[in-house]
């Protein structure tokens, strides 16, 4: 049977007829509750093995090693079709689970795996009736974020998750949970750096607040295991960095830009440390770089600082547009570089002189340049 065509209503009837059900699971039944469009629909099926549902969709692709996912075109997009399972951990990590995927589980049983009860909500696709066993529904409307069981903690990656979702949804944490959250620290500190910067860029994404996914791994003592160089800023400056994050996020959903926002605290050191244990995208890295080298120049510069700093800005991974957008949204004092690029042009009538070659041309018009910011801020 080709899933050419293959409709999610149909899908679930060619199920059904065959002994099992089919629920939307996770983020897309949650999104739905919160007003939200999914951007993905992950799919559920009970009561069925693996071995029937191969012959029935033959063209789906088994993508699963330690249970049965699959994908396929369903209403012509390709979903994901996971097996109803349960976990039992038996090692460290997110890895570190025995899962069954027998028929005879329950959607109830799969839900109870799952990390937040706001995740832990099913849809049959069938009928649409509603599978909410641990009041998911209703923290949604509370906004917070609440473990669907004590083995939260089973999975550190779920605290980081936490932090994420906090941040990204505006929600708050429910305190147990945080106590949950803590407890996987250790476990936390060995998870893959490249998993831990997937949900940061996540955030930086989408989050409007970003600053409050820092802001609860604090709180939940994770943040010295994930973010060493945020960790370790004072209170005051801590404050300041989340705070400049915030404004900068305000204005903005860039993740360089807003990244490039916590070079306002961070020096390059600091900025040269973190990307050593998690490698960061070159542009964020040379941007927040940047303007943690040139904050401190504007604050009282000379013309001549100015010009180096707009030359450097034309030839770096941040423009003077956007080092102006992060400072006007952080509320600096500094002057704005746009209309003083815009002043560093020779006067009427002037060229550069024939007898100058090479580095004496960049000299010669460094200096008319100098002459011109000079002139712009009526500095005799």
């Amino acid at each position: 049977m080709s899933d050419n065509g293959l409709t999610e209503k149909r899908f679930a009837e060619i199920i059904a007829e065959n002994g099992g059900r089919v629920f939307r699971v996770g983020g897309c039944v949650r999104d739905s509750f919160m007003g939200v469009i999914p951007k993905d629909i992950d799919f559920c099926v009970v009561g069925m093995v693996k071995k029937n549902f191969k012959e029935l969709f033959p063209e789906a692709k088994e993508c699963g090693k330690s249970f049965p996912v699959f994908h396929m075109g369903i209403d012509g997009v390709k979903r994901e079709v996971a097996f109803a399972r349960t976990e039992r951990k038996d090692g460290s990590g997110y890895k570190g689970f025995k899962v069954s995927a027998k028929p005879k589980i329950t959607i109830e049983e799969d839900l109870f795996r799952r990390d937040t009860t706001v995740n832990s909500i099913a849809q049959d696709s069938l009928t649409g009736e509603i599978i909410d066993p641990f009041h998911g529904i209703q923290d949604i409307k509370d906004r917070v974020l609440r473990a669907t069981s004590q083995h939260f903690s089973d999975d550190p990656m779920r605290a980081l998750r936490l932090a994420g979702q906090s941040a990204r949804f505006g929600f708050s944490i429910d305190k147990d949970t945080l106590q949950l959250a803590t407890k996987t620290a250790e476990e936390l500190a060995q998870e893959p750096v490249e998993r831990v910067l997937s949900e940061f860029t996540k955030v930086l994404t989408e989050a409007e607040g970003p600053g409050k996914f820092f802001k609860v791994l604090a709180e939940a003592f994770l943040l010295q295991v994930t973010f060493k160089e945020i960790a370790e800023l004072s209170i005051t400056e801590f404050e300041k960095a989340m705070n400049m994050l915030d404004l900068v996020a305000g204005v903005t959903h860039n993740p360089k830009l807003r990244f490039a926002s916590l070079g306002l605290v961070l020096d390059k050191e600091s900025l040269v440390l973190w990307n050593n244990k998690m490698t960061l995208p070159g542009d964020w890295l040379d941007a927040a770089i940047t303007v943690s080298e040139i904050i401190g120049i504007l604050d009282n510069p000379t013309p001549g600082q100015i010009v180096d700093t707009i030359i450097k800005l034309r030839r770096g991974s941040l423009t003077i547009e956007e080092y102006d957008l992060i400072a006007n949204a952080a509320g600096l004092k500094n002057l704005e570089l746009g209309p003083l690029r815009a002043a560093m042009v020779l006067s009427k009538g002037e060229v550069v002189p024939k007898t100058l070659q090479g580095k004496e041309i960049g000299e010669w018009l460094r200096k008319k340049y100098v002459e011109a910011i000079s002139r712009q801020l009526d500095i005799k």
